[in-house]
């Protein structure tokens, strides 16, 4: 049977989601967990790969077992082993049809800006900027982005050869000194989210009008685009399907 989980962790401590040799990652963790509650190797398909320091509020897994735990059981079970920064918010049982990646209809990133004084206690989880950035002018510069463009500018990923991706929606919500942009697209490369609110940062400070977006999209080259936000703001925050 397949088993679908929803998970929110903090990537702060760990290095990116994907397993790697001798690093500590989530999807390690999680199959580690797994593999002791379900007494066989476990191995898990995700809707996307989160870098190093990069968190999740719904990121999306699923994995095969002819074993069945009821949801609830299971949920509890995986919390007590990966307590306290990795947590399974929701356990579903799917059809074999359903694929974490590819039945993902969408996804959602947020990421977090504060525009306050720096404060090493939320250093990890929110970008700081400028107090005196021109808002205005970055909301100009991220309607530029909504839409179908090629984004092969806006990602650091060499082996991709369709960089095509459509943004549907991309908006700024304000709350005293927190910027929380949020941007909903069909898929997203490696760093593309980091590198555009690179590009936005400094359109907000005044280094890049807001038109330089355009110029951006259609130079098709990454070396236009040098900029890579910290990973500290970004947020995996849902999956559609």
């Amino acid at each position: 049977m397949r088993y679908k989980l929803t998970v929110c962790y903090d990537g702060s401590t760990y290095h990116g989601f994907q397993r790697q040799t001798n690093l500590i990652t989530i999807q390690g963790e999680i199959e580690k967990a797994l593999s002791s509650i379900f007494f066989e190797e476990i191995k898990i398909a995700s809707a996307g790969r989160t870098d190093a320091m990069v968190h999740a509020v719904g990121q999306v897994i699923h994995f095969d077992s002819d074993k069945a735990i009821p949801k609830e059981n299971l949920r509890r079970l995986i919390n007590k082993h990966l307590y306290p920064h990795i947590y399974i918010k929701q356990v579903e049982y799917v059809d074999d049809t359903f694929h974490a990646r590819i039945s993902a209809k969408a996804k959602e990133y947020r990421y977090l800006v504060s525009l306050g004084e720096f404060d090493p206690f939320k250093a990890r989880y929110m970008a700081f900027w400028k107090k005196n950035v021109d808002i205005n002018a970055i909301k100009e510069g991220m309607k530029y982005f909504i839409g179908e463009h090629d984004f092969k500018t806006f990602s650091k990923n060499k082996k991709i050869t369709d960089t095509v991706r459509e943004i549907s929606e991309f908006r700024l919500e304000q709350k005293d000194n927190l910027l929380t942009f949020i941007i909903i697209g069909d898929g997203f490369m490696h760093n593309m989210v980091r590198i555009m609110m690179g590009v936005l940062r400094r359109i907000g400070e005044g280094k890049l009008k807001p038109e330089k977006v355009i110029e951006l999209l259609e130079g098709q080259n990454r070396r236009l685009a040098p900029y890579t936000e910290n990973p500290s703001g970004l947020y995996l925050y849902k999956v559609y399907y």
